[in-house]
């Protein structure tokens, strides 16, 4: 064979960015285990910077991260940055704007641009590798909150892995974040496993995992996004496909609860009876939050046309809180301009989601599934900058986009030059 056919060795910068994104993806769900102290920048948030060094050392960054719907993701991330700019300069209030400006642009432009401009082998092993981190971190603070008092934890980790009701926060700190990373781990768990990336026995013990890190963090809206994606993506799907997921599951599950696995007192507190019931205001602090909520729509109107500013909804709040409540809180700090921004941000993302499943069903499914996730958090929490919300998004969507690619060329390869089907 000729010295010219033989493959080229991977650059070190190639070889470099091979692990870093896999430990960025890894350290993605744990939050304040890995945040520096004090900002809200965390380990990921570095590896994933350096990779876009890297990146660009090896010929730079891929603009186009939602194909052809790129322009209206742009165009919809600068109407929000600049209907929060302009609140902020009429109320004299500049300060906050190029935080928040900057946490945007990293998490909305940057991070899917470095993710796209990997190639599909190091996407798989985040994939593998964001799972694994979020099943990891439930593992150790399940096995803290039984072996230890909360005091002994605090001071052997922090005080936000478990709190004082007894809600698991673990390396995430807080426990809806909790359960919205461990709803995240499954939509990218049943897409593996759908893909055959992950073998069922390992994808049962992680699931498991997942699964008691939703139930030691005693969130109803966890649980629900949870149950609700893992049906659509599963109703979608192949009956034998299906069938071959939630059966070995549901087993495990019937199991565990014949045997008497113990099931913690907050989570049939806070969710149990609220699924059961179907009403949603016997879910912990639902009460408050539509409080605020009723108080975020009648500030609205005077907001509309120009904004409080970015963080301006603190300072005018009585309650001294944001509303959590995204597209609330966007409409009030930045106004019309902000809300149709953000809106269209949610077009360009469905759009994409569409376009990838008319090409490959699996992949095409798995993004509108983990989608919902992220959508229906997007109703009970305010800013969502920070990258263990959006990351798991734009990392799905990064993975579906460049397996498409693939799945397509080696569609179009399976036939000849004259349309007809190699033989």
């Amino acid at each position: 064979m000729p010295s010219s056919a033989l493959p080229l060795a991977p650059l070190p910068q190639e070889r470099a960015l091979a692990i870093l994104m896999p430990t960025a993806a890894f350290f993605l769900s744990w939050w304040q285990a890995g945040r520096i102290p004090g900002v809200n920048i965390s380990i990921s948030d570095v590896l994933l910077s350096l990779a876009a060094v890297l990146a660009l050392s090896l010929g730079g960054l891929n603009a186009r991260m939602f194909s052809r719907f790129t322009a209206i993701w742009v165009t919809g991330l600068t109407m929000l940055l600049e209907g929060m700019l302009i609140g902020s300069l009429a109320h004299d209030d500049f300060v906050r704007w190029p935080v928040v400006a900057g946490q945007y642009t990293f998490a909305m432009l940057l991070v899917p641009m470095v993710l796209v401009s990997c190639p599909h082998r190091v996407l798989e092993r985040c994939a593998n590798a964001y799972i694994l981190g979020v099943a990891s971190s439930q593992v150790i603070g399940i096995t803290l909150v039984n072996l230890l008092e909360r005091d002994r934890i605090t001071a052997l980790v922090n005080e936000f892995v478990v709190t004082g009701n007894g809600r698991l926060g673990a390396m995430t700190g807080e426990p809806n974040s909790n359960g919205a990373v461990c709803a995240f781990a499954l939509v990218f768990l049943i897409r593996g496993v759908m893909t055959g990336h992950l073998r069922m026995p390992y994808a049962l013990a992680l699931a498991l995992a997942l699964i008691a890190g939703l139930v030691y963090s005693a969130t109803f809206t966890g649980t629900f996004a949870a149950l609700l994606t893992c049906a659509f993506i599963l109703g979608l799907s192949r009956l034998r496909t299906s069938i071959a997921i939630a059966v070995p599951l549901a087993l495990v599950l019937a199991a565990y609860v014949g045997f008497g696995g113990p099931v913690p007192s907050v989570f049939e507190e806070r969710v149990g009876d609220a699924v059961l019931t179907g009403d949603p205001t016997r879910a912990g602090t639902f009460v408050g939050r539509s409080a605020l909520i009723a108080e975020a729509w009648q500030m609205a109107d005077d907001n509309l046309l120009v904004g409080l500013g970015s963080d301006g909804y603190r300072v005018a709040s009585p309650h001294g809180m944001p509303v959590h409540q995204l597209y609330l809180l966007v409409l009030n700090e930045g106004g019309l301009v902000s809300i149709l921004g953000l809106c269209l941000m949610a077009l360009a993302l469905l759009l994409q989601g569409q376009e990838i499943a008319r090409v490959n069903r699996v992949e095409g499914v798995a993004c509108l599934a983990i989608l919902g996730v992220f959508f229906i958090y997007t109703m009970s929490l305010p800013h969502m900058f920070a990258r263990l919300w959006n990351a798991p998004v734009m990392l799905l969507f990064a993975l579906a986009w460049v397996a498409t690619r693939h799945f397509h060329a080696g569609a179009q390869a399976a036939f000849a030059p004259n349309g007809e089907p190699y033989r």
